[in-house]
């Protein structure tokens, strides 16, 4: 029975001390907590000032290289290839033979239809002054006349046919791709080459509608590519296009002059820098500054030790920093980091003073 009582007794104060060791944690954990609170009372941020600057500038934007002219070569007749003077890779000049079908038959009838028309020659010439003389009627002449129509028209079509035995390039380029073989019977309108002009390239990028207005104004345009660093590549406008998507972007394409010991291959990632003329000064803030999107845009602006939510109405936007239309004063120092764990009113602390 005492040992029972005992045994009770220290479960009994085995308890009560774990009790009072919670209790101590719980009063130790609060009392950490209540610091921290105080500690970490405001936001650590970084600002930038509202400043008016002329923003003709630049802004930049990216897409991929295509050719500006591909091309895939095909045989207007049939036949059997004969010869494959050029392989894929190899760079072609306009004109250059690329391929020969079989052309003894064609060689055949341009030479019967020359010398079948060499005959009707003499023949029109002979019935003209018998039919003057009155050696042959009118109706005779008139037949005359229709074989030699008829067999010009045939050595235009044979010579025609001998001609397109030769596939020639049609521009200077790379042969990018070769669909045939040396012996291969071919039927008329099969692809033989795919030709790649690379001299020059082509580059469709999006802009905005605040900066399509000033695409056409641009005084110069470079494009960059990050295969070949620090190097630019001269560019012109194409076309601009004249309906945006559905994200209010609007299509430009460009021509790029390519750099023959540096060249920019269809595929490649560039980035294209366009150079506007200055305008009048305007508000500008740092692209990092806005929360949300262009069209409903807001910023944090410091107010003492603390920060007011604001919203502003942006303009054209540019490479690193925003036009402000209004909203915004001069002077006025915005949150450019740390608005993640920013609400309106929230104290903070400048890093950057």
């Amino acid at each position: 029975m005492k040992r029972t009582i005992v045994t009770i007794l220290i479960i009994i104060v085995a308890l009560a001390g774990a009790a009072f060791m919670l209790k101590k944690n719980k009063a130790k954990m609060h009392e950490q907590t209540t610091l921290a609170k105080k500690v970490n009372a405001t936001v650590p941020v970084q600002i930038a000032e509202v400043k008016e600057e002329n923003i003709g500038g630049a802004f930049t934007a990216t897409g991929t290289f295509t050719p500006s002219k591909q091309i895939l070569v095909v045989t207007e007749i049939a036949g059997r290839v004969v010869s494959l003077p050029v392989d894929e890779g190899q760079f072609v000049t306009k004109g250059q033979l690329l391929a020969r079908i079989d052309f003894a038959t064609s060689e055949a009838e341009a030479k019967s239809a020359e010398a079948n028309l060499q005959k009707l020659t003499t023949d029109k010439e002979r019935y003209q002054r018998l039919v003057k003389s009155g050696g042959i009627t009118q109706a005779q002449l008139d037949e005359v006349n229709l074989a030699y129509v008829t067999a010009e028209a045939r050595l235009i079509t044979a010579r025609k046919r001998l001609s397109d035995s030769f596939i020639r390039a049609p521009f200077a380029g790379y042969v990018n791709k070769r669909f045939v073989e040396e012996g291969t019977y071919l039927n008329a309108a099969k692809e033989l080459f795919e030709i790649v002009e690379m001299s020059k390239l082509n580059m469709i990028v999006n802009v905005s509608e605040g900066q399509v207005l000033s695409v056409s104004q641009t005084k110069e345009i470079t494009v960059n590519a990050d295969v070949y660093p620090g190097v630019s590549y001269k560019a012109k406008v194409n076309f601009i296009g004249a309906k945006a998507d559905a994200n209010l972007n609007f299509p430009v394409e460009l021509e790029i002059t390519n750099i023959k010991d540096k060249p920019l291959r269809a595929g490649m990632y560039g980035r294209a820098n366009f150079n506007l003329p200055s305008t009048t000064p305007s508000l500008v803030v740092p692209r990092t500054s806005l929360i949300g999107s262009v069209d409903n845009a807001q910023v944090y602006v410091l107010n003492g030790d603390s920060v007011k939510l604001k919203q502003i109405v942006a303009g054209k936007v540019f490479a690193n920093s925003v036009e402000v239309l209004s909203g915004l004063e001069k002077g006025d120092r915005v949150i450019t980091t740390g608005q993640i764990n920013l609400t309106d009113g929230n104290k903070v602390t400048v890093l950057n003073k």
